[in-house]
């Protein structure tokens, strides 16, 4: 439990004296989130992992107010459809992380969005994962600088062809822009600039830094990795770096808030967006399943200048981070969200529910189905799947069933599961589908296999060895004619496509080509009508059929 000495407790006085300065001259409060990538809530040395220091965020844990309690979607894109809307990720349309259903509906209204009439400058630095076709970028979606990877992890499919951790090939503002160096520093660099230039034009910002680590592939800074392993470090090295380095780089950004004079005007916040079920805890991993606490739980931790630092164990969650920072900012919050405002908790206030009731639900397939991998929770309670609760308040490995000897219990959690569930939209109407020749968008649109909504599901680059087919949902914006370049690799690869044959489907229209043995591409152009098309592009060498990974699509 935290305690504040007499000096620290003179620097809160101090805070809240600076808030309430700022708000007098309503002074917008920056915000600078640091997200941390399948980072287990016990890969910091301050929630006792034996061989991971992290001596930056056991400081910045001291500084705020830390969440114990605190739980988030068990996948990557869901959490971050819930951290930019405050809305349930099925809401969204966001119910994995692949296979169509990682785009953010293009309907949905992101912080950003309801940052910018307010003054608000955007950035984001890392990983997005909700959509790499217009109009789900992130350029489209509020932010003003963008410097991210594709995909959800360094290397996918999405990504840019051969990328690594290392020299990181990066898109900058829509452009391909390679860098050099490990690519945590490298994002902490850009992050660090952009927030030395908003406090040069006195702008208030949102700064999002949303790592790659600790997502998979796990490769840590070379020199750092050897030190561990010079210390006898055992386990996973190369991941325990990975970290280390992540808390580094906190360590700068924290020293930088400082230098510039932001630190009293500066909203920081560090999270992982899942659970990787309690890996690294001292009681051992947990993988029961997907409605259960360990692939939920995160670390959390909001310093507030005015709020004194305290750890607070009520429960709370991912989705009330984008009610949060509108209320702190001073911004009337949308109806529709499901979080709610943790400023009553951040300053020791009235106003949070005695017993709230919050729903965590990653379907992990193409459709979402009534109570798989869902967890329905209180502060004491867990109804998991509908029909096993647990007490986390005695029980909190969640070993013991209760659900025979409650219930009441049982029902009550089970209504606010129905009224959930009563209340999402129908599925089809939240597919994303990739907008052609739209008039606000006429460059070119690349399409990539990880969003194929039919069909397998690809997502590496083991993919291009493996004969797969599938389909994307698009819509054609306006009747004309539009050109199709169907390609087995990426144009960055520059390899051939290894067919004599290709072909291609768009609703009912179709067309083919015979290839020669050095082409590493088809290209097909097809006059079509506005509307909703299944799109489909396959090659073909002998007996053997396999689609065409990307597809580029331009209207003429």
């Amino acid at each position: 439990m935290k305690t504040l000495a007499p000096c620290a407790a003179l620097v809160s006085l101090v805070w809240m004296t600076a808030v309430a300065v700022c708000h007098a001259d309503s002074k917008k409060p920056n915000v600078v989130f640091i997200l941390s990538d399948n980072q287990s809530y016990y890969e910091m040395s301050c929630h006792g992992h034996a061989d991971i220091k992290t001596p930056h965020i056991d400081r910045l844990a001291d500084q705020s107010v830390e969440f114990t309690n605190f739980h988030a979607p068990p996948f990557c894109s869901p959490s971050r459809a819930v951290i930019l809307t405050g809305r349930y990720a099925i809401r969204s349309g966001v119910f994995t992380t692949i296979a169509g259903r990682s785009i953010l509906h293009k309907d949905e209204k992101t912080l950003p969005q309801f940052l910018k009439p307010n003054g608000y400058h955007s950035a984001i630095f890392g990983k997005w994962h909700l959509g790499f076709s217009y109009p789900y970028r992130p350029q489209d979606r509020g932010f003003d600088e963008v410097f991210v990877h594709g995909g959800g992890g360094v290397g996918q499919m999405e990504d840019y062809y051969g990328n690594t951790l290392f020299d990181t090939t990066f898109i900058h503002n829509g452009q391909v822009s390679p860098s050099k160096g490990y690519c945590t520093d490298v994002l902490f660099d850009r992050a660090m600039e952009y927030v030395e230039a908003k406090q040069k034009e006195k702008q208030p910002f949102f700064c999002f830094v949303s790592t790659p680590v600790t997502h998979s592939p796990h490769h840590g800074p070379k020199e750092l990795v050897a030190q561990l392993k010079a210390q006898g470090i055992q386990g996973n090295v190369q991941l325990y770096a990975q970290v280390q380095n992540l808390d580094a780089n906190v360590g700068r950004m924290m020293k930088k808030i400082k230098e510039l004079g932001l630190a009293d005007d500066t909203i920081l916040v560090y999270a992982s967006d899942q659970g990787m079920s309690d890996r690294g805890a001292p009681h051992g991993g947990n993988r029961k399943g997907l409605g259960y606490d360990p692939a939920h739980h995160v670390p959390f931790m909001l310093r507030l200048p005015g709020a004194k630092p305290k750890v607070v164990s009520r429960l709370a969650g991912m989705i009330d981070f984008f009610p949060t920072i509108l209320d702190l900012c001073g911004i009337k919050r949308p109806d529709n969200v499901d979080g709610i405002s943790l400023k009553p908790l951040l300053l020791g206030k009235k106003g949070y529910p005695a017993d709230r009731t919050l729903i965590i639900q990653c379907p992990r397939s193409r459709q979402a189905t009534k109570w798989r991998n869902s967890a329905v929770k209180t502060d004491r309670w867990r109804l998991v799947n509908g029909d096993k609760l647990y007490d986390v308040t005695v029980d909190p490995r969640q070993n013991e069933d209760l659900a025979p000897k409650n219930p009441d219990v049982v029902n009550q959690l089970r209504n606010a599961y129905e009224a959930y569930w009563a209340d999402l939209p129908d599925q089809a109407t939240t597919l994303s589908r990739h907008l052609l020749g739209h008039p606000d968008c006429r460059e070119e649109i690349a399409l990539n296999g990880m969003d194929w909504y039919r069909g397998a599901s690809p997502w590496n680059n083991g993919a291009y060895k493996r004969p797969s087919s599938g389909g994307w949902a698009v819509t054609v914006s306006e009747k004309g004619r539009y050109r199709f370049e169907c390609r087995r690799f990426p144009r960055a690869a520059d390899k051939k496509a290894g067919a004599s044959g290709a072909e291609i489907r768009v609703g009912d229209h179709t067309a083919e080509m015979d290839l020669a043995e050095a082409d590493k591409k088809a290209t097909f152009e097809l006059t079509l009508e506005a509307g909703d098309y299944d799109l489909e592009a396959w090659f073909a060498n002998g007996k053997k059929r396999f689609g065409a990974l990307w597809v580029y699509v331009k209207k003429l």
